[in-house]
């Protein structure tokens, strides 16, 4: 043990061998000798020379950003873990455009004075979903505890049993309905919920809103029945309570041209009369993370005065980039080809196979692979449409190791994800880009030929 210790080199001498920023090669080093000294305690053997190697290995591949490009093979198009919406150009042109300069964010320039960030996007929104109003906050969790927590402190929320969902990271509704002030009343049974239910509330005079939440991340089929948002509409009549629907992934236009199977859009809600709707943007919408509430003009004015709304706002760059694909919105034809999302989602099953024969083609030219095409399923993700699946194609290749292989590819220069199943390996064409083509085929040629 004392033997393998003195193999340990001193810092010193660390230092004097690179040229490099010296901060960055301390702290190289250190997580390279702490690798060596959990051998030591282990009793592996190793010389000087590996240690110079890992952190040679390390300096060289060393990069500051935590946050880094991965190549989703996956197949799910809205991959919480990796990012979600991939944005378009015309995006990312203008989260440039606007974070390069100064802008008129709070300040109206025509009538130079001070001016609100929450202008911005409104009238766009209101042309896509018939609003009367619009407000942007930083994501829909937010959209929803401001909706409840302005209009529901210490008040009576109704909500179907049906509906108290859990979404990815724990988030619950009826835990955020709570932090929020309001005082959760459940009505209906988990699976079956009736107009009666809600009609055996309606008069508490404590009850300042019905909320409808949609099951965007699950379906319920068998034995079921849920209120239609029309009923309720009608059952409140001119009571002075809000109905509310946090539409979750929510979006913009009809899929169901595109094989999908039927869901409410943003516009369909505020048709049936629901006075409030949130839903995301960094999903179906295909943008930025940030939460939309759209419905009466009079409720969105009550929330700009919540003082917990600047806890929840938007920076200028969400603004500048929310705004591009919206606008991107008014030519839906020439979107669907130009925000990757939104290509993603509408694109027909041929056209991805022809992307995965053109990468099946240069694999197959690796020596010693056993490389095929298969026909696959993508997914869009995000806690949208779970039980619709979208006929793709995908790269299978077949390793008498095949964890080492995804495990070579995920920790490679280009971290290309790939998904692993029936002792096989798939690069799923669906979510890969033609640009990525060459960077996949050339990491797969390494390992093969190391």
């Amino acid at each position: 043990m004392e033997n393998l210790y003195k193999k340990l080199p001193q810092m010193n001498e660390i230092l004097n061998r690179y040229d490099e920023n010296p901060v960055i090669v301390k702290d190289v080093a250190n997580k390279v000798l702490d690798d060596y000294r959990s051998k030591i305690a282990a009793k592996e053997d190793f010389e000087t020379a590996d240690i110079y190697a890992d952190i040679d290995s390390k300096i060289n591949s060393f990069s500051p950003y935590s946050l880094y490009n991965v190549i989703n093979a996956t197949g799910v198009i809205l991959h919480t873990n990796l990012g979600r919406a991939v944005l378009s150009e015309k995006s990312l042109e203008r989260i440039e455009k606007i974070g390069a300069s100064y802008s008129n964010l709070e300040y109206d320039v025509e009538k130079g004075v001070r001016g609100s960030r929450y202008t911005h996007l409104v009238e766009i929104v209101k042309k896509l979903t018939g609003a009367e109003d619009a407000l942007i906050v930083n994501n829909n969790a937010a959209a929803v505890f401001l909706v409840l927590n302005t209009f529901c402190q210490g008040k009576n929320a109704l909500i179907s049993r049906g509906e108290l969902v859990e979404i990815g990271g724990s988030f619950r509704i009826s835990e955020i309905m709570k932090k929020s002030g309001a005082n959760v009343v459940e009505v209906g049974a988990t699976n079956r919920t009736h107009l009666y239910d809600y009609e055996n509330e309606i008069d508490d005079e404590n009850l300042s809103a019905i909320v409808k939440v949609h099951k965007s991340n699950f379906q319920m089929v068998g034995y079921n029945e849920s209120v239609d948002t029309k009923d309720l509409k009608e059952l409140i009549g001119d009571r002075d309570i809000l109905l509310y629907e946090d539409l979750g992934s929510g979006s913009l236009i009809d899929l169901t041209p595109y094989g999908y199977s039927y869901e409410k859009t943003v516009g369909d809600c505020l048709s049936d009369g629901i006075d409030l709707v949130s839903f995301s943007c960094d999903k179906l919408i295909g943008g930025s993370q940030a939460g939309i509430i759209v419905g009466k003009k009079d409720y969105i004015a009550k929330m700009k005065k919540n003082q917990l709304l600047r806890a929840f706002r938007v920076d200028k760059l969400t603004l500048a980039s929310v705004e591009a694909t919206l606008i991107e919105y008014l030519d839906f034809e020439t979107m669907k080809n130009d925000n990757p999302t939104i290509r993603m989602i509408t694109e027909d099953a041929e056209t991805v196979k022809k992307r995965c024969q053109k990468l099946l083609r240069k694999i197959q030219k690796i020596d010693g692979i056993d490389a095929d095409m298969v026909e696959s399923e993508g997914k869009i993700g995000g806690g949208s449409y779970p039980l619709d699946v979208k006929k793709t194609y995908s790269v299978k290749i077949t390793d008498t190791d095949i964890h080492k292989l995804e495990s070579h590819l995920r920790l490679s220069e280009d971290h290309i994800i790939s998904t692993v199943h029936d002792g096989a390996l798939y690069l799923n064409a669906l979510t890969i880009f033609d640009r990525q083509i060459d960077d996949i085929y050339q990491t797969v040629k390494d390992y093969y030929e190391k």
